[in-house]
This record gives structure tokens, C-alpha cells and sequence, in this order.
């Protein structure tokens, strides 16, 4: 079982500053973590996330889309006092995006239940640091540690962290067997530092996890451990979208860690290392595929294919 964590929101997508004289938006189900755990879901991993919505026509339709896609929804609780989470997202015309969001301010609270039968624990995205969520996840995360449940972290930062969101990060690194960021994420978190990715790599190595991998876009990716450093090269595609792509470079790490059985803290700290560019290029493949289509999931034969290849 792989336990998620992480924010269930409504997505409004919409492209008004290009083609619109009035506001139209498509909408879908959002949530950088819960993207993850689709892909995890859809390749075959038993899959549950743990979360919050309201107790709104929005809440039952987010728990219902999550259920479709064979995510155990058990531990997403319904709250009368928190209304579900919406996004804008505002395409401009060279494709970026405009982020409004409006939030709760509801205190976070899992049942312990939820990690039941973990063999991995991800968490993740701006939702992991606001401050209202610290607590609950770090109720997880010593319920992961106290079981030697490997943890990963992918922070999928928005804006370069203040005060309290780096105070936040610091007490969950701990805790944290494989950080992966990407290339804007270690710009946001080490904005003084030189724009070298070996360089933002070793400052992110500097935070404690394991295993530390660095995403570089269509360059592919990059990883620490232990002593060595290595880098695998991106995948050459047509690109539609890159929405997505940081969390199926996620989904694609968790199950290529789980496929060479590395499903604890200690068999993590153990490990010779000898598979991770097999995984590293793996990830990156999952996040290539995902961008030939509009929209955060990867296309079917897509996956299909990268199955084949590495399932």
C-alpha cells in the first residue's frame, strides 16, 4: 500500500486572457499529490490518500472522481467547516499559468489508521506548508519512522519559501528518505545560490534526505546518493503540456523504488545504489509521456508502453 497525503481541490482551467470577452472554465479534479497517486493507482499499486474535502456538492463530486480512479478514499474526510478547495489556473498566451486559490483555515487532523499496511508514505506541494497542515503530517511522519516506512517529499513549490516555511520543511526533513525537487523548486529554496544544477543539488543534498534527486526538465534528471552523483538524459517529445510532469517524474520514483524492493528506511540506507539510473530514467519517461497530452495524466498508450518497458 502506498499512503499519499496531500491537498484534493477543484481545477478551473481556462484560457480567457487569449480567446474570451466572458470567463469560461473547464473543470477537473487537482492536487499535486493526488496526481501522483492516480498514476500510482493506474499502474497497478494499491493506492490510498489521505485528505480533506467539504461537505459540499464540490467534495462529493472531488471524493467520487478520486474513488473512479481506484484510490482508496476511506481517509479523505468530509468536513462541514471547511469548504472543498478551488484553483484558477489562467493560461496566458505562452502557455502559463495565473494561480488563485481560496482555502480553509481548518486544522489538519488524519486518523493514524490511515498509514495501516504502508510500505511508502509521499507527501507534498505548498499544501505541506501552510501551517494549518504541519501537525497532522508530522503525526504521519513519525507513525512512518516509528514503522520504517520510507518517506518521500516533493515540496512543488509555487513561490520561494518564507521564514515559516522553511522552519516547516526543516522539521519534516527528518523524516525524509528520497527528497525530489525540481530545478525551480531548488531556485526557490536557494534563490543566492549560483544557477548550476550540480551546485542546487548539493545544497539540497545539505537537507538531510538519503536519496536526492533533482528534476531538470527536458534535460532529465539528477541524483545524489551517499558520495555519487549521477545524471540520466531527458526524453525527447512532442510537448502539449508539462502539467503533470513533476508528479508522474514522483509516481515513476515511488514505483521504480517498490519494483527493487526497497520499501524501508533501512533498506534504503542500506542500498548499494546500483538500480537508481534505471530508476531516475524510468521517472523521467513517465513525465515525458505526460506532457504529449493536455492535462496532468499521462495517455494511456503512453503508459502503456513505458509498462512494457519498465513495469
Amino acid at each position: 500500500m502506498v499512503v499519499l497525503a496531500g491537498e484534493v481541490l477543484v481545477e478551473l482551467r481556462g484560457t480567457n486572457a487569449v480567446a474570451h470577452p466572458g470567463l469560461a472554465y473547464a473543470g477537473g479534479l487537482g492536487g499535486a499529490v493526488l496526481h501522483t497517486a492516480a498514476i500510482l493507482a493506474r499502474v497497478g499499486l494499491p493506492t490510498r490518500f489521505v485528505g480533506e474535502v467539504g461537505e459540499d456538492f464540490l467534495g462529493r463530486w472531488a471524493l467520487a472522481q478520486i474513488s473512479g480512479n481506484r484510490i482508496e478514499t476511506r481517509f479523505v474526510r468530509a468536513r462541514p467547516e471547511l469548504g472543498t478547495h478551488l484553483r484558477l489556473v489562467e493560461l496566458g498566451e505562452k502557455g502559463h499559468s495565473s494561480l488563485y486559490r481560496v482555502y480553509g483555515e481548518t486544522r489538519f487532523e488524519p486518523d493514524s489508521a490511515a498509514m495501516a499496511r504502508a510500505r511508502w508514505f509521499h507527501f507534498g506541494s505548498s499544501w505541506a506548508l501552510e501551517a494549518r497542515n504541519a501537525e497532522g503530517l508530522l503525526h504521519l511522519l513519525e507513525i512512518a519512522l516509528e514503522h520504517d516506512i520510507p518517506v518521500s517529499f516533493d515540496p512543488s513549490l509555487e513561490v520561494s519559501p518564507g521564514e515559516e516555511a522553511w522552519a516547516q520543511i526543516q522539521r519534516y526533513m527528518p523524516f525524509v528518505s528520497v527528497l525530489k525537487a525540481s530545478l525551480n523548486d531548488a531556485r526557490r529554496l536557494f534563490p543566492l545560490a549560483p544557477d548550476d544544477p550540480q551546485v542546487l543539488l548539493e545544497h539540497l543534498v545539505e537537507l538531510g534526505a538519503p536519496v536526492t534527486v533533482l528534476t531538470l526538465g527536458a534535460a532529465g534528471a539528477m541524483a545524489a546518493f551517499r558520495t555519487r552523483m549521477l545524471r540520466v538524459p531527458g526524453v525527447k517529445v512532442t510537448v502539449m503540456d508539462t502539467q503533470g510532469a513533476g508528479e508522474a517524474f514522483s509516481a515513476g520514483l515511488i514505483y521504480g523504488f517498490l519494483k527493487h524492493e526497497l520499501s524501508s528506511r533501512l533498506g534504503l540506507v542500506l542500498w548499494e545504489g546500483t538500480s537508481l539510473p534505471v530508476i531516475l530514467a524510468s521517472a523521467c519517461h513517465l513525465a515525458a509521456i505526460t506532457c504529449t497530452v493536455e492535462g496532468p495524466a499521462p495517455p494511456e498508450p503512453g503508459l502503456n508502453a513505458w509498462w512494457e518497458r519498465f513495469g
